[in-house]
């Protein structure tokens, strides 16, 4: 399938800056993390060629009036004060770029370039992804060294009728940017629904992490749910999965007509090995009451590193957080586990432990919970440790729980 363009529509604090190409050229020639190859001004905008690592990346910027869709899901907190100043804005900068061999690194190329451009933007817009971005964020995720997590590549958004046991449509907006199809699950309910978003992010983030695509009605491990039934599944295209529902469902062939209806597939399973090689496969209901009982979806290596890396370059929002008593701390540490358990691709377990005090970059914390393979080690311990055990933190506040990618809302 072929890539669609990542369009994103940065919104300035000061509108006079769209206004200058020259402030805004300048701006991206001064930038550290790329490097501008060319500018060739056009009609109504300005093409730029950027060079990041090896790549060379074709974007278009050009300024724009907007308005925000009704659909569109606000990713992040925005104080009253911003969305009023938002609200007052006429026009926006649009920026368009076709992603290369790395998605994720792509889509973190594009917050840079409209952090460099507008380093004091409200808001971005993502229009592949149907997300608003807080400015906040955006500065804050294009001054790190460590991407944003996967699910910011996509949006799955729910549909359900009105009634109260309407189905319910799931599918994503934004992997086609990455050169991946949509997910879509139909005929879901308002009951189960949630279940079914897990398996449908948990795909979308392997799938954009795998170097192949799977192919339509191939076999694809998931998971393992309540009593150790695998969750297999496979992705049927759209026009074929259709057939298979009345026309007028929601999600079915009916609302094919001006949308969804190009490089999307539907999500279905496969509960045997017999009904794989059959081509026989069921919608994701039939797993209903097991998924409901905390199936394991299983992180990858990649995206356990990124969280780390992400946790430790951050780690300083939380020491400075422990000066308000008022808030309390927890850390994710990966620790040795014992000889027997350890593996080729995994010698750690990750568990959490409450901070109880900080010293520099040292600090002392109590074990929360009973580990599984470290038999030596009990729920209540409490040990000294630093920056290079961490794997995770969290900050609870009283006005809500902090993470390492929403550590904007300190400075709100």
């Amino acid at each position: 399938m072929e890539k669609t363009r990542s369009q994103m529509l940065a919104i300035p604090a000061d509108g006079r800056e769209i206004e200058n190409p020259g402030l805004l050229e300048k701006r991206l020639r001064e930038a550290a993390d790329f490097q501008v190859e060319s500018m060739e001004p056009e009609e109504n905008g300005i093409q730029i060629r950027i060079a990041c690592g090896k790549e060379i990346f074709s974007v278009e910027i050009y300024p724009t009036d907007f308005g925000i869709p009704e659909l569109y899901r606000c990713q992040h907190f925005f104080p009253d004060l911003d969305i009023e100043a938002i609200q007052k804005v006429q026009y926006g900068l649009a920026v368009e770029m076709e992603f290369g061999e790395n998605a994720l690194a792509s889509y973190h190329l594009q917050l840079k370039l409209i952090h460099a451009m507008l380093p004091d933007a409200l808001a971005v817009i993502d229009d592949s992804s149907e997300k608003i971005l807080s400015g906040r964020w955006v500065s804050l995720a294009a001054e790190s060294k460590v991407p944003p997590a996967p699910r910011y590549l996509y949006t799955a958004q729910a549909v359900a009728g009105e009634e109260k046991d309407a189905c319910v449509w799931l599918h994503t907006h934004g992997l086609n940017r990455c050169g991946r199809p949509e997910l879509e699950v139909l005929d879901s309910n308002k009951e189960n629904y949630q279940e079914h978003y897990n398996v449908l992010e948990t795909l979308a983030n392997r799938m954009l992490e795998d170097e192949e695509i799977p192919e339509f009605g191939s076999p694809y491990f998931m998971a393992y749910m309540a009593e150790g039934i695998p969750l297999v599944v496979t992705l049927i295209d759209w026009e074929e999965a259709v057939e298979l529902y009345e026309p007028e469902m929601l999600g079915g062939k009916n609302d094919r007509k001006e949308g969804h209806n190009k490089d999307t597939c539907v999500v279905f399973v496969y509960p045997s090995q017999e009904s794989a090689e059959k081509r026989e496969f069921y919608p994701l209901d039939i797993y209903d009451k097991y998924m409901k009982e905390n199936p394991v979806f299983l992180i990858s290596v990649e995206e356990t590193a990124r969280m780390r890396a992400q946790a430790v370059e951050r780690i300083s929002y939380l020491f400075d957080a422990f000066e308000n008593k008022d808030n309390h701390l927890l850390v994710k540490l990966g620790l040795q586990v014992d000889e027997e358990h350890k593996t080729q691709d995994n010698d750690r377990e990750h568990i959490w432990f409450e901070v109880l005090e900080v010293s520099g970059n040292r600090f002392r914390a109590k074990l929360t919970q009973e580990p599984y393979y470290i038999k030596d080690l009990h729920e209540g311990f409490v040990g000294e440790y630093g920056p290079e055990d961490v794997t995770d933190w969290l900050i609870y506040t009283p006005g809500g729980r902090i993470s390492p990618d929403d550590v904007y809302r300190l400075s709100i």
